[in-house]
């Protein structure tokens, strides 16, 4: 019998960071409960990070699905805590 190593699975809610080209309006973030949006400008290239605390890993792949469904190109997601 062969046993598998399982690596570990992320099951709770975490901190995340998620930064999109272009301007994120804030209506759409209000979708996003208790998350907070920033506009940055790097090199002309208008930056938007929305931070918050997402309960799980169908929350965050929701989020960022919503994102890239309203064409907006994905830069990074961190998880910050």
């Amino acid at each position: 019998m062969s046993h598998t190593k399982v690596s570990k699975v992320y099951i709770g809610p975490a901190t995340y960071q998620i930064t999109v080209q272009g301007k994120v309006d804030k209506v759409y973030v209000k979708n996003f409960t208790g998350m907070k949006v920033i506009y940055t400008n790097l090199k002309n290239k208008e930056l938007s990070t929305i931070t918050g605390e997402v309960m799980d890993q169908a929350a965050l792949s929701g989020i960022i699905n919503f994102l890239i469904d309203c064409r907006f190109c994905l830069e990074s997601v961190v998880k910050i805590g």
